[in-house]
């Protein structure tokens, strides 16, 4: 099978009994229904897509473990005293996740944890609601007085199978590695042995390791990269004499094009640009309205694999939900719609408590250059009141980041012969036994990143 056209077909739907029997809970009879169409000669394209459904249905389950009563449980477990009429009240708002898998309802296994980005339960789960952030406004304040601020960032990472699914025989892994970007820079490689190091600029940068194991084995790497954000603030400034970020590759063809299976165009997503864009005269206001509704409008929510979800852009403007990744994706289609660059970045956000996968966009608008959009961080302000941090993600990040990939739906070098666990982004990592039956399952990888320093210079 190729892998590339095989992500690429699910920019086309499936034949209609397929699709009726997948969302009705009928897996086996959907599976029998592609092996069926496979047996036969068809176009290339179509083949694909079948193919691609078949893996897809065989992963959903693992991403719906819990019938109602334990998808409630869960909640309570985070917040005590949630009745079933709320449960039942969210799941009609769209708030929990579900499918049917042989006639039973079963639900989203982060369902529990996507409720509770609301702040009215937070305070129910006894924890304070702030506007403030003891970590990040300090840090703002920082950026905006002295108009940049510069970290050292050193990181420790990993990727592993879990130790019930190893076999032994010859495993290709890879691990974000940090790229040379706009804001990045002075990358070394601290501890580690990979086989090898993408290049500077590669879409997705890894490091790899191609491997014959007789045992289980953890592939770890140590480095350090520097991180600078130099303050923005489009909306209320004059543009400067020159772009904030001058090392940054210009604007290109491919910053306003539509890509792979994903970045698409639609109907309706230029009938919602139009209309959120109406009577504004600059590119910086466009963005803005844009990124006003992504972080004002569509409810934080914990996805299950994008692997599993037609058209992300789509999905995110239609359902109003969508974690960082579907966020930033919907703020660059829109933006590339009216016509203003837009780029993907992705890697991981770095916290005092916690580092891991995030997404986040960039924007270019003349005079400033490049800019960042942090729709998940803005929108986050916004839930908690803080009006000051919202209006800072439109046009900044904080420097506490690590950025592997530049490109979304970008193929890793050396490429894997399986599909990947995300086949469009790599924040946490890829790996793969040669020659393996199947391919690995989100539930089978596991990895930990873990900050070890951070200097400001």
């Amino acid at each position: 099978m190729d892998i590339n056209m095989c992500v690429d077909s699910l920019s086309m739907p499936l034949p209609e009994d397929i699709l009726k029997r997948k969302w009705a809970g009928d897996l086996e009879g959907a599976i029998r229904a592609i092996d069926m169409r496979l047996a036969q000669e068809l176009p290339e394209m179509l083949r694909a897509r079948l193919a691609c459904e078949r893996e897809r249905i065989r992963r959903l389950p693992t991403q719906y473990p819990w019938n109602r009563m334990q998808a409630l449980e869960k909640l309570r477990e985070i917040v005590p005293g949630v009745t079933e009429e709320e449960f039942d009240t969210w799941e009609l708002q769209g708030r929990i996740d579900f499918i049917y898998i042989g006639g039973e309802k079963r639900y989203f296994l982060r369902c529990h944890r996507s409720i509770t980005k609301h702040p009215e339960l937070v305070r129910r789960a006894g924890r304070e609601v702030n506007p403030a952030n003891e970590w990040l406004d300090p840090m703002i304040r920082e950026i905006r007085e002295k108009g940049s601020l510069t970290r050292r960032i050193t990181l420790e990472t990993s990727l592993y199978v879990d130790k019930e699914d190893f076999v032994p025989g010859e495993y290709l892994a890879h691990l974000p590695f940090p790229a040379v970007t706009a804001q990045q820079s002075d990358i070394v490689l601290l501890e580690g042995d990979p086989d090898g190091i993408g290049p500077e600029d590669a879409p997705a940068r890894t490091a790899w390791w191609r491997r014959k194991l007789t045992q289980w084995q953890e592939f770890t790497l140590k480095y350090a990269y520097t991180s600078c954000i130099r303050y923005a603030d489009p909306l209320h400034a004059p543009a400067p004499a020159e772009p904030l970020y001058p090392n940054a590759a210009p604007p290109c063809e491919e910053d306003l094009a539509e890509h792979g299976a994903y970045i698409r165009v639609t109907p309706y997503l230029k009938a919602l640009a139009a209309d959120l864009a109406k009577d504004e005269t600059t590119d910086a206001g466009r963005a803005w309205r844009f990124y006003e509704f992504v972080t004002t409008k569509v409810d934080y929510s914990f996805m299950r694999d994008y692997f599993q979800i037609d058209d992300l852009g789509m999905y995110c403007a239609v359902n109003l939900r969508g974690d960082c990744g579907l966020q930033a994706l919907l703020f660059i289609i829109l933006c590339r719609i009216a016509g203003i660059p837009a780029r993907w970045q992705s890697g991981m956000a770095v916290e005092p408590a916690y580092t891991g996968s995030h997404d986040w966009a960039q924007f270019y608008l003349p005079g400033w250059g490049w800019l960042f959009a942090d729709c998940s961080y803005g929108g986050s302000a916004y839930r908690y009141g803080s009006s000051e941090r919202h209006q800072f993600y439109f046009g900044n990040l904080d420097p506490m980041r690590m950025a592997a990939n530049r490109m979304y739906q970008a193929p890793l070098a050396p490429d894997m012969t399986q599909l990947r666990v995300d086949p469009y982004d790599n924040q946490s990592g890829e790996m793969e036994r040669i020659g393996a039956a199947q391919p690995f399952t989100m539930r089978q990888l596991d990895g930990r990143a873990r900050l070890i320093g951070c200097e400001t210079l």
